[in-house]
């Protein structure tokens, strides 16, 4: 990746990238590069619907690239992928490998390819399961930003066959309790967070008409914040109130306001 050549990326004309990372895992990026942009959004995908992907990458919200003004990096979990691919991965791979980190190292890559170096120009997006990796690759980015929608921050707290199917696939079928318990900072986004002891920048969008969010992830959020207040300098609670949307992320033309409106500042 260090050898890619900057000309490679275009203005407007999308880029497929296969990397292979050190997990083992082979990361499927979609790069788009905007003209006088000096920022990078990365782009994180919830669940993936396996009978449309029949077993390829997925790139969601990739259709948007027109309406968003900074350089975009769309990024598809490897778990997802293939013919073992799971709807829902959160990134998860075989133990010890943790991939989130290696995916961010590849990211910065080619944030780097795109101009942009400094960590403060990049903005990792998500929502559901995608806001969850959002925030585990913003571990291995610190002073970067996250924005999530109803994220998930801890995912063996998500439906139970959705959960059971990573667990078996990498956690030997282990239960959600004893992975909560032995691994917590890979199964808990904001813990993974914690380690690095370092202010956060993040935006947190809450749908307070959706049930589960009202009561876990927020609830999550704001217990894990009181313990660690040095951590929340820059750190927002956004709720709203949309019933017909419930855990479904925001409309796009919301969605672009708010992340447009980021990218200018």
């Amino acid at each position: 990746m260090i050898d890619l050549p900057r000309a490679l990326f275009q203005p407007d004309e999308p880029v497929r990238l296969d990397v292979t990372l050190g997990t083992g895992n082979v990361l499927p990026l979609l790069v788009i590069a905007r003209a006088g942009a000096d920022q990078v959004l990365i782009m994180n995908n919830g669940a993936v619907d396996l009978e449309r992907s029949q077993g390829l990458p997925v790139f969601q919200r990739s259709s948007w690239s027109s309406h968003i003004l900074s350089h975009q990096i769309y990024v598809c979990d490897p778990g997802t992928v293939g013919d073992e691919g799971l709807s829902l991965n959160w990134m998860q791979a075989q133990m010890p490998a943790w991939m989130p980190t290696q995916v961010t190292r590849a990211t910065r890559v080619v944030s780097a390819k795109l101009g942009v170096s400094a960590p403060e120009r990049r903005t990792y997006f998500g929502s559901s399961a995608g806001g969850y990796a959002a925030l585990v690759e913003l571990a291995a980015d610190r002073g970067a930003r996250a924005i999530v929608n109803n994220a998930q921050f801890d995912w063996t707290r998500w439906y139970a066959p959705q959960v059971k199917s990573v667990l078996d696939a990498r956690y030997s079928g282990r239960l959600a309790a004893d992975v909560r318990k032995r691994w917590p900072h890979r199964t808990s986004a904001l813990k993974q967070l914690a380690r690095g002891n370092q202010p956060l920048r993040i935006e947190y969008w809450v749908n307070m008409a959706s049930k589960y969010d009202r009561e876990i992830p927020l609830k999550h959020f704001q217990d894990f914040f009181t313990k660690h207040p040095e951590l929340c300098e820059d750190v927002i609670t956004h709720r709203y109130h949309d019933p017909q949307m419930g855990h479904n992320p925001m409309p796009q033309g919301r969605t672009l306001e708010i992340l447009n409106s980021r990218i200018r500042v």
